[in-house]
This record gives structure tokens, C-alpha cells and sequence, in this order.
């Protein structure tokens, strides 16, 4: 993941990302079935009836990791397309400075982009004069046919300190529910993983991790990957205590 501009850190990203972020890998279940299939739909078509998506859901669910995979997978369908991410947090503080000439410049690339994708908007949540700047993007970008694609922990008429107008511009294109993995999916994949990689973990185990971490797919990889390592280094079998060390658990 690389910086177009140092100017705008962490504002531009080069795309493809990480090859973790990818449809293929992406925990699907009954609550994001929806939600995963909106997605794999705006990366492979320029003609859809809607210009705008907005993923909503807990954290830890995968909603950044959606938004990754459509970004690679935009790059890997339609390379000549411009892919513009940021994060709210980001976004807040680009457009707090009060130095017109650096809004400027971050904002002019916003505007001009053919997707714009934007993670954790809820994070811009009572800050009047940001929200504001992100209403002109979305007009703007909507207005040129262009896509904006948002992550927020709310469905959009619930979210906290948003302007009504930011809000019904969220409820004009395509809304999608992430909700969590339910139980069985989740012991199936870390019993996969584990096997993936000549692990054997009890299902005593696996009930424990149910409850002790995300249920996104990138985070029950890494606690597997750090279970089968404190295993490997003391070369014994998985049990409670080696589980709970190797993910600095209680």
C-alpha cells in the first residue's frame, strides 16, 4: 500500500492492496450474502442503476475488508479506472486545517476520481463543516456519473450528529447490511485454517475462540496463524493455556 502524494498521507492509496483483501476470502454467511454480492456487482460493471453503496454493520465484521476487495478488484476489471480510499478519521483531519490552499489540494483529486471509496464515515459525525465537504464530493461525483462507496457502523438514518442531508444522500443508492458470522460458519473456518496448515485445534478450543475474537476473516486467520506458531515454538499440542498466550488472552 503506497502514497501517490505525501502531501495526502494515507488519503491515496495505490490499488491493488493487499492481496488478502479479496472476494475469495471474505467470510460470507447469511448476513452478508447481501452485502457481498452488491459488492462483487459494483466491481464488475460500469452500468449499474444506482451510483452509490453504503456497507453499515459492527466492527470487526469485515466492512473494510469489502471495501478493499472492491477496490482490487475495480484495478483488476477496469484499470483505467481512478480508485480514490480514505478513512473518516483521515477526512476529518484533511478538512479541519484551516489552510484553503492545502483543502485545495486534497479535495480537487476527490472530485475528479471514478470511484470514490470512504471507510468508517460515521467517524466525520458531528463535525458540521466536513460533512458539508463530503456532501459537494458526493454531489459532484454523482452528478459526473461517478461511484461512492461508504462503510458506517449505523444504517444511515440512525447515525449519530449527521447532517439530514448527508443522511438521504447515504439512502439514495444501494444499502447493505454486514451482520456477524453466526457460530458454525466461524468454527468451520478456523477448523479449515487450522487443517490448512497441519494444525489440529479441539473443539473445546474453537468454542473459546468464538468468543474471544472478530469474526472477520483476516482476524481469524491471523489468531490461527499465531496459534500454530506458539505451537510450533513449544512444540506442543493446542490447549487453553497455549491458545490464550499466543493471543495475549486472559
Amino acid at each position: 500500500m503506497s502514497e501517490k502524494d505525501p502531501q495526502s498521507r494515507q488519503l491515496i492509496l495505490d490499488f491493488p492492496v493487499s492481496p488478502d483483501f479479496n472476494f475469495s476470502n471474505f467470510v460470507r454467511s447469511e448476513g452478508s450474502e447481501f452485502a457481498w454480492q452488491a459488492a462483487r456487482q459494483v466491481s464488475s460493471s460500469i452500468d449499474l442503476p444506482y451510483h452509490s453503496l453504503y456497507f453499515y454493520g459492527d466492527r470487526n465484521l469485515g466492512k473494510t475488508h469489502l471495501l478493499m476487495a472492491i477496490g482490487n478488484a475495480i484495478t483488476e476489471n477496469f484499470p483505467d479506472k481512478k480508485i480514490i480510499f480514505i478513512n473518516g478519521r483521515e477526512f476529518v483531519r484533511k478538512f479541519s486545517e484551516n489552510n484553503a490552499h492545502e483543502i485545495t489540494k486534497v479535495i480537487n483529486p476527490l472530485l475528479s476520481t471514478d470511484y470514490f471509496l470512504m471507510d468508517d464515515v460515521d467517524l466525520i459525525s458531528g463535525k458540521p463543516s466536513v460533512q458539508e465537504k463530503l456532501y459537494h464530493i458526493y454531489n459532484t461525483l454523482l452528478e459526473n456519473n461517478k461511484t461512492s462507496i461508504f462503510t458506517g457502523r449505523d444504517r444511515p438514518e440512525k447515525l449519530v450528529a449527521m447532517e439530514p442531508y448527508l443522511k438521504s444522500r447515504f439512502q439514495w443508492g444501494m444499502t447493505a447490511e454486514i451482520k456477524p458470522i453466526d457460530d458454525g460458519t466461524t468454527a468451520k473456518i478456523i477448523a479449515k485454517l487450522a487443517k490448512d496448515v497441519g494444525l489440529s485445534i479441539p473443539q473445546k478450543i474453537i468454542d473459546f475462540l468464538l468468543t474471544h475474537i472478530p469474526r472477520d476473516f483476516i482476524s481469524i486467520k491471523t489468531a490461527v496463524e499465531k496459534i500454530n506458531k506458539e505451537s510450533f515454538a513449544r512444540k506442543r499440542k493446542v490447549t487453553l493455556p497455549l491458545a490464550k498466550a499466543a493471543l495475549n488472552l486472559p
